[in-house]
């Protein structure tokens, strides 16, 4: 899954900082993060959510933002489009703090201006990978996201994005295929089918999403999720394959 970041900072040379401290950090993070938008306009922010509704955004804004709406009045208006936002203020007005519980904005957090560069850098990382962290959290409650690890580094997989979960050639190895590509990774197939009710056990070794199969062909009983990508399904669970499509 793609992790969108909005940035809002009236400021032309801040913005542009902001947008160099993310670059940054992506280059140091195997995560997909990703800069959706970015301007020193609220209305513009406004503008680009409805052109493209946001889900588990995470939103850089300043508070005064030389403009008729400030940064409170657009995270009370991000907070309508996106429920799961998180909103994270960068200002000089972190005196402001309270309002934002008067007007349940539920900020991640206050990243204050003044400070040394590396503190602020830190802050801003720290501030990033908590935003991270609890989208994850979210995802995985809601069973919308497929968790699993490759060494230390765990991943989050929205499950719109799998295709299917099949047993690998190398012993207690799964091989997961996406949307945008394959993982491989340790794994028990009977465990992952307890825990993701919405994959479907389409023969001895393999999960398929059934949301993402494009064509089932019942005859010679394949399931296609794309024109290179075909996998087979066993007899007895045609009748189930042919309800969940």
């Amino acid at each position: 899954m793609t992790y969108p970041i909005i940035i809002c900072e009236d400021d032309m040379v801040q913005l542009q900082q902001f947008e160099v401290l993310v670059n940054n950090y992506m280059l140091f993070h195997s995560d997909p993060f990703e800069i959706a938008f970015k301007t020193q306009s609220p209305d513009e922010v406004l503008e680009y959510l409805q052109e493209y509704p946001t889900s588990n955004g995470i939103y850089f804004l300043d508070i005064d933002l030389k403009s008729d709406m400030n940064g409170i009045d657009l995270a009370v208006k991000i907070r309508k489009i996106d429920v799961q936002a998180k909103i994270i203020f960068v200002t000089t007005h972190d005196e402001m703090a309270p309002v934002t519980f008067k007007r349940k904005v539920e900020a991640l957090g206050f990243i204050a201006k003044d400070q040394e560069p590396e503190e602020f850098r830190q802050e801003f990382y720290d501030t990033l990978t908590l935003a991270k962290d609890r989208i994850d959290r979210i995802m995985t409650c809601q069973k919308r996201c497929f968790a699993f690890s490759v060494g230390n580094q765990i991943y989050h997989i929205n499950l719109d994005e799998v295709l299917f979960v099949e047993t690998s050639t190398v012993p207690h190895r799964l091989d997961l295929y996406t949307r945008t590509g394959k993982y491989e990774f340790y794994g028990n197939l009977n465990e992952l089918e307890k825990k993701y009710s919405s994959l479907f056990r389409a023969n001895r070794s393999c999960l398929a999403n059934p949301q993402t199969i494009s064509e089932a062909d019942f005859g010679r009983r394949k399931m296609h999720f794309g024109p290179e990508l075909v996998r087979s399904f066993s007899l007895g669970k045609a009748k189930k394959l042919r309800t969940l499509m």
